[in-house]
Parts: C-alpha cells; sequence; structure tokens
C-alpha cells in the first residue's frame, strides 16, 4: 500500500468516502437499535458512535483504510495500538470491536498524533465525547471493562476469548483451592448383565492424573457415590466391587493400581449415614510437582440399570462432576455392540454453581445452568479408538479394565467422547441418549461418583 498524501486539503473523493462511512454506521445504528433493545441496544450505539468517530479520524489524516504498519508509522503509534485501533474499526460485531477498543489513554494518544497532522478540531472533538460517553456507560451498567465485554456477550462468548476466560478461573481456583491436575478422566462402559438377564452392568475407570496439592493440609474428595430412582426421592444400594481382586477381597477403596502412581495414593473412605453417600479422599500430602499423584479408581457396577424402557424413562444421562481445578477432562461413554436401541448422545456442560433443585420446568432449568449447549457427542468408532495424547496408557487401562470386569474386547464397544479444557468447574459434563423401543436403560438412576470429582453418574427418564 502507498503512502497517500500528507495535505490536510480535503477533496470530494474524501468527502465523499467519509460521508458514505457516516451514512453506512447510522444505517447500521438504526438497525441494531431495533434489533437490540435495552442494555445491548444502548451499549452498540455507542460503540459504533466511537467506531464512527475514529473512522472518520482516520480518513481526515489520510489513513481509511490503512494496515496497522502503515498507521502505526504515520501516527507515531507503537504497533499494539495501531493494531488494535484498526480491530476495532474494522468490526462488524461490536460485542467483538469492544474487544479491541484502545485504553482512554490509547484514545488521546491517537487523537492528539491526529491533531499534529493537521486534523481538524471538530472531529478530535467528537472522538473524545464519542469515547468519554461510550466509557461513562461502561462504568454505569458494568462498573468496568471485563464486566462490560460478558454482558456484551450474552452468553455468546468468542471461543478464543472464553477458553482464555477458562484458563484464567483455572489458575485462580488453583491458587484459592490449594490443589490442580493435569487430566480428569472418565471411561465408562455398559453392557448387558450376565449374572443378572434384563439389566445392564457397568464399568467405571476414572481419576486424576497429575494432581498437585499447592499447600501440604489439603485433602481432596476424589468422588462420592450415591444411587437413587428416577424422581431423586428414593436411594437404594448398588452393588459395586473393585476391579483389583486383592482389593475387593480386602474390602479396600477401589484404586486401579497398575495405573496408579507409585507409591500408592493415601486413599480413605467413609459414609455419611444421614444421606447415603460414601466419599473417597486422598490424604493430605508433600506439595508441588514432587507430590503430585495420579489416582486410578477401576469398579464393576453389578445390575445398576434395568434394560426395559418405561414411559417415563426414554433418555438415558450419564454424567462426570467436575470440581477440581482441572486442565483437562475426558468422559468416554462406551456401549456395547449389542445395545443397538441406545443412540447417538448428544453432549453438554452444566454448571453446578446454583445448585439448582430438581423442581419445575426442566428445559428452563437446563438453560439457565447451562454453560454448554448440547451437540453431537465426538464418535470413537463402531469398534472404538479410545487413543488421547493426554494419557498414554489409557487404551492398555480401558481393555485392561473391561477384561477383568469380563466385559469382552473394546472392539466389542462403540465409543463417543465429550473432551472440555479447562472446564468451569463445579459442573457436569452430560452424555445424553435416546432410547429405542426394544430396550431401554434404567428405570432408576445410578451415580457412582456425582461427585466432589471423578465420577459418572448414569440416570433416565423423560426430561
Amino acid at each position: 500500500m502507498t503512502d497517500r498524501s500528507m495535505s490536510r486539503q480535503d477533496t470530494p473523493q474524501d468527502a465523499d468516502v467519509r460521508e458514505g462511512i457516516r451514512l453506512a454506521f447510522e444505517a447500521v445504528k438504526s438497525e441494531r437499535a431495533e434489533a437490540n433493545p435495552g442494555f445491548r441496544g444502548q451499549a452498540f450505539d455507542r460503540l459504533r458512535d466511537v467506531q464512527a468517530a475514529v473512522t472518520d479520524l482516520l480518513a481526515n489524516a489520510g489513513l481509511g483504510g490503512a494496515r496497522p504498519t502503515d498507521m502505526g508509522r504515520r501516527l507515531g503509534l507503537d504497533k499494539t495500538l495501531a493494531w488494535k485501533v484498526s480491530r476495532f474499526v474494522g468490526s462488524d460485531d461490536p460485542a467483538k470491536a469492544a474487544r479491541h477498543m484502545p485504553g482512554a489513554g490509547g484514545v488521546e494518544i491517537l487523537v492528539n498524533a491526529a491533531g499534529a497532522l493537521g486534523v481538524k478540531e471538530t472531529a478530535l472533538e467528537r472522538t473524545r465525547q464519542a469515547d468519554r460517553a461510550l466509557r461513562a456507560f461502561m462504568a454505569q451498567h458494568a462498573g468496568d471493562r471485563r464486566s462490560f465485554e460478558a454482558m456484551l456477550a450474552a452468553g455468546r462468548l468468542d471461543e478464543s476469548l472464553e477458553f482464555e476466560e477458562r484458563r484464567a478461573y483455572f489458575r485462580a481456583g488453583s491458587a484459592l483451592w490449594g490443589v490442580r491436575a493435569r487430566l480428569q478422566f472418565l471411561m465408562l462402559a455398559l453392557y448387558p448383565s450376565a449374572d443378572r438377564p434384563g439389566y445392564l452392568d457397568a464399568v467405571q475407570v476414572s481419576g486424576l492424573v497429575g494432581l498437585e496439592r499447592l499447600r501440604p493440609d489439603v485433602p481432596w474428595l476424589i468422588r462420592r457415590l450415591h444411587a437413587h430412582s428416577d424422581s431423586g426421592r428414593e436411594r437404594f444400594t448398588v452393588r459395586r466391587e473393585p476391579l483389583v481382586t486383592s482389593r475387593r477381597d480386602a474390602g479396600l477403596p477401589p484404586l486401579f493400581e497398575p495405573y496408579c502412581s507409585q507409591p500408592l495414593p493415601d486413599l480413605s473412605q467413609f459414609e455419611d449415614a444421614q444421606n447415603g453417600l460414601v466419599y473417597d479422599e486422598l490424604a493430605a500430602g508433600p506439595v508441588g510437582r514432587e507430590g503430585a499423584v495420579d489416582v486410578i479408581l477401576g469398579e464393576r457396577y453389578l445390575g445398576p440399570l434395568p434394560l426395559k424402557r418405561a414411559e417415563d424413562n426414554t433418555t438415558g444421562r450419564y454424567m462426570l462432576s467436575v470440581r477440581t481445578p482441572v486442565e483437562c477432562v475426558l468422559f468416554d461413554l462406551l456401549l456395547h455392540e449389542s445395545l443397538t436401541h441406545f443412540g447417538h448422545p448428544d453432549r453438554s456442560v452444566v454448571g453446578l454453581l446454583e445448585d439448582r433443585p430438581a423442581v419445575g420446568d426442566a428445559s428452563l432449568r437446563n438453560v439457565q445452568s447451562a454453560l454448554l449447549a448440547p451437540h453431537p457427542a465426538v464418535e470413537l468408532g463402531s469398534s472404538a479408538v479410545v487413543h488421547t495424547p493426554r494419557l498414554g496408557a489409557y487404551p492398555s487401562m480401558v481393555a485392561d479394565a473391561l477384561t477383568q470386569a469380563g466385559a469382552g474386547s473394546l472392539q466389542a464397544f462403540r465409543g463417543y467422547r465429550h473432551e472440555v479444557e479447562y472446564p468451569t468447574f463445579p459442573c457436569n459434563l452430560r452424555m445424553t441418549l435416546g432410547i429405542g423401543e426394544s430396550l431401554g436403560p434404567p428405570s432408576g438412576g445410578l451415580e457412582p461418583a456425582s461427585s466432589t470429582d471423578g465420577g459418572a453418574a448414569p440416570t433416565s427418564g423423560g426430561d
């Protein structure tokens, strides 16, 4: 791009360009105001005013449509500010433009630089006034810029921005709670029970990998277990047993020993008789990477899920609860090849911060707490391929678990995956599927760790 003349003498072409820009912005402002009433509509108006003023300022400086490098060189701006200005005026989405809006100091630098090139005072003052009006609106309605951007997003946050927000949340949560993990995972496999015809058995392998304590006095609940009926009113005992025979015979917590860090994590189990919950807790221990542990649990659940479809039982819901600050969560659902009446699951993320009761309008409840709207789970194949770069031993771990449970080969299962980086804890990762007419999942639900961390909660119901 060649440099344009530095003369500040208006030409007919300059005037036409500025008038076209002004009319375009006015048209968009009018359209936005009709489509976005209330806060967002007013915010969009003010953002568009600043965009229009800055665009006009650049046109008066002979920099209409200039690249950031040319803009920076002509105005004497550093490259970061020049890039922000270019992205701010170039965005047709006000919510995205707000992310690139220069700070008040940056706007003043831009205005002064344009003035030094001979831009008229009216254009300079228009930019200052539009910027001040926007910042006053921001302070009145949001208090600060980050809150303003979140309010503008209205649940439609830009993916890259949302990722950075979740990563910052992970870092802050790790420091405050004194614990963090590299990976949380769950593999839940469902297959026909050989011991209880008409029911499903389940194999669950779950855990936290690279779990670090940042304070020495921090024990951590790994999971909690309870079972309930569809309504949630009736709790009942679920037959379950560790995959490792020696731990089953000794009545020890279900550590999947070959895949845990060594020495084995110090895990204890206790029960709250009042609410019928059983807790697995990791003892306090050394801090930092030197004290990092891999806590892997493996269990078989014996006939917890009846196959018969009921009128109020048309869907299967399978959940992984996340309450630990963790870099990534991996949830795999494996369905035996005979379960052809189980449909393709959708995956979603539901927040637990509100602890919203399971009463009232279910659809409203799900919308209000949704962090990720339902969309199809990732297919792992009709003969599931469960490899992941996050845990090299994972395929052998899954195959070993199925073999020890007597569930057969991994090749006999089709698989689905739900993976989230830096999940917004506390939350549930859900997989939800429809059940065909021939057979169906439980008339009651199992929650083998609807948990403080690291478990599944297969449930069913009409929703």
